[in-house]
């Protein structure tokens, strides 16, 4: 049996948020002697492979340390037991300090120190808080020591034997070729997120209710779509990734030599990574040159401001390999009305842009009941879907989309940025109306943007209803043609939505600003406003207290004295999808009916978001001088031609919310939140 030593490399892991807080360690007590030993092939805590395929020897290192955990009413006690025998199998872990409790319940965790977070309940067993690293030290023929996260339970009485299981999977892989002996760091890209803080739920006897990616806290590492091995790399050996079990619809590897340039290796096959198991992709050749640039990514814009790009990335979704060319154009086309319009177009300097192809063995979308179920199937890269008439389900397979950007935006691979600082938009080749884009309280976005119409002409109108008073909420009426015409009708194609939800939803954070009926919500607070990364800071739910009131209510005399048009600002109730009881600062926007004109805090919140991901500091009196209020609707002048477009043009209801997917942690165990 071959003894493999690992360096030790400590992470810490708490779920105070979710979880009662851990008790002090028992007060001395009496000497307590547990043998540790592994089901059969199932759990590696030292890796010591000798030709068995998907399985391994198990042995435990000298040093090891278990944890001891000991679940009684409201408290949770705990010791730490080590052992000094080395490369077992089975070994005797000792404790100095220990005191039994009465009428326990009992688990056990290795390593030790990785959990800081524990919960029981007779209904649903254990949960623990645990950490996979999304960086990782490189082991030929090994994983880094702690890295493999196992547990044992013992119901209401410690026996002298522990029965561990290992929590999470393997990918093993081996490099060839002549480019291998340059590589100094490897990283692995998935579909789904395979590292970062998250939960293992244990049942009474001992099996996994589940160790799932779907379960995080905003901890230490938060969720990541990669995981990152470092160090020494030798051809023809064999590394190890440790992740949480999932299965990824395709996945990347990307090989960095000393200087940071890379090789990428893209799959589109199905990645199983299976619990307590190791998946082996075999031997990856390197024949060529590090730095070549990936051919399904088109730069269209490059930044000459900011320390740092802004970058955004827009998808193929549902084009096949002959319509890669026919994305491009659409794709450019949307950006060149994205950054046409105000404030981007003034602010465009900082931006990079990239069109990223992707091939679809189908062209369109899959059509679903308006409930998420599919009734038309399109095989398609990302699964993008909506309903036929309803698309408030509309969605794709949002974490596949998010692997597939991360594996290939250049800021992303140089570890310059991380998924969640790089908006992205789907074009989706689907001439079905619809958009709606999802976003989550870390920053991450995917806005969905169908071909509606072919490019056909698309309007959109003020809502039907109208709040009484802007201070009041007295009721609503039928919106009047004088209120109509003051605000104007909002006339384009599927750019437009593309600009409302990428350049508004996407980018910008902003909720929308339309409304639907007379109903209303009579509460104040807007949850998104308080997340990680905010969302949502052009709508009030308290009229006293605009976000908008010291840059701009409080100086208004000011701006309108620099320019009349300022006047437009104010507080005006309706928004959120609610009429009364939320206000913005205009009666008009992007944000309510799609035109090329975002408010005057819409704007200052979207220039606040680029000076913050440039690096560069965010002034008012900067922003001032270089806004621009000009309305195309309002301040611009019609053709007859263009009514005559209107006239005959398509004309479609406000577009869905966005789906907001907050990670964030309540009372008892942390679900994501899907609105």
């Amino acid at each position: 049996m071959r003894k493999i030593y690992i360096p030790i490399v400590l992470a810490a892991a708490a779920l105070s948020a979710c979880t009662r807080d851990v008790e002090p360690e028992l007060p001395a007590g009496e000497l307590m002697v547990v043998k540790a030993s592994f089901e059969d092939s199932d759990t590696r805590t030292s890796l010591s492979v000798n030709g068995a395929g998907s399985r391994a020897d198990v042995m435990w290192n000298s040093g090891d340390q278990i944890n001891l955990l000991a679940f009684t009413g409201s408290s949770v006690y705990y010791n730490y037991f080590s052992t000094s025998d080395d490369g077992a199998p089975v070994a005797e872990f000792s404790c100095h300090n220990w005191k039994p409790v009465t009428e326990a319940q009992y688990a056990a965790v290795y390593p030790a120190d990785k959990y800081k977070g524990y919960e029981y309940s007779a209904a649903d067993g254990y949960t623990f808080g645990m950490v996979i690293p999304p960086v990782q030290t490189a082991v030929k023929g090994g994983v880094e020591r702690g890295l493999l996260r196992s547990f044992a339970t013992a119901g209401s009485s410690v026996s002298s034997n522990l029965t561990f299981r290992n929590a999470i999977a393997l990918l093993r892989f081996r490099i060839g070729g002549s480019a291998a002996s340059r590589v100094c760091k490897v990283k692995l890209f998935a579909g789904a997120d395979i590292a970062g803080d998250c939960l293992a739920v244990i049942s009474n006897s001992g099996e996994f209710s589940y160790i799932t990616n779907k379960w995080f806290m905003p901890l230490e590492y938060g969720q990541s779509n990669s995981v990152e091995l470092q160090g020494t790399f030798e051809p023809g050996e064999d590394y190890h990734f440790a992740t949480i079990p999932c299965e990824s619809d395709g996945f990347s590897l990307i090989f960095y030599d000393a200087s940071d340039r890379i090789i990428s290796r893209h799959s589109y096959k199905t990645l199983k990574l299976i619990r307590s198991r190791i998946t082996d992709i075999g031997t990856v050749q390197l024949n060529g040159e590090f730095g070549a640039a990936d051919p399904d990514v088109v730069t269209y814009m490059k930044h000459s401001k900011g320390s740092v790009p802004v970058c955004l990335a827009v998808v193929a979704e549902g084009f096949t390999a002959s319509e890669q060319d026919k994305f491009v154009t659409l794709a450019k086309s949307a950006v060149d009305v994205l950054f046409g319009t105000e404030p981007y177009k003034t602010y465009k300097d900082y931006f990079n842009v990239y069109l990223i192809k992707a091939v679809s063995n189908e062209s369109g979308a899959s059509v679903t009941d308006g409930n998420g179920n599919i009734v038309t199937k399109r095989d398609t890269r990302f699964g993008a879907r909506w309903g036929s008439s309803v698309y408030y389900d509309m969605e794709s397979d949002q974490p596949k989309v998010w692997g597939y950007v991360s594996a290939r935006c250049p800021e992303i691979l140089k570890g310059q940025l991380t998924i969640d600082q790089v908006a992205v938009a789907l074009i989706i080749n689907d001439s079905r109306y619809g958009g709606r884009c999802t976003v989550t309280s870390s920053g991450r976005s995917v806005a969905h943007v169908p071909y509606t119409s072919s490019g056909g002409p698309i309007t959109w109108e003020f809502p039907d209803v109208i709040a009484n008073d802007d201070i009041t909420l007295d009721g609503a009426h039928y919106t009047t043609a004088a209120e109509r015409n003051e605000v104007g009708r909002s006339h384009g194609d599927w750019r437009n939505t593309f600009l409302h939800e990428f350049g508004g939803h996407g980018f910008g954070r902003l909720l929308d600003e339309y409304w639907d009926g007379p109903s209303y919500n009579t509460g104040t607070t807007i949850v998104q406003h308080n997340w990680s990364v905010p969302y949502g800071l052009n709508v009030s739910g308290v009229y006293n207290s605009v976000p908008w009131q010291a840059d701009l209510l409080d100086n208004l005399d000011a701006l309108v004295a620099r320019d009349s048009r300022y006047s437009r600002i104010g507080r005006f109730q309706g928004g959120d999808e609610m009429v009364l009881n939320r206000w913005r600062c205009e009666k008009i926007s992007c944000m309510i009916d799609n035109r090329q004109y975002f408010s005057a805090w819409q704007r200052e919140l979207i220039v606040k978001r680029i000076m913050e991901l440039s690096g560069s500091s965010f002034s008012l009196s900067d922003f001032i001088a270089s806004d621009v209020t000009f309305d195309p609707v309002r301040d611009g002048s019609v053709s007859g031609a263009a009514v005559a477009t209107m006239a005959s043009a398509l004309s479609c209801p406000p577009l869905a919310p966005p789906q907001f997917i907050d990670y964030s942690t309540g009372a008892g165990k942390p679900q994501p939140v899907l609105k």
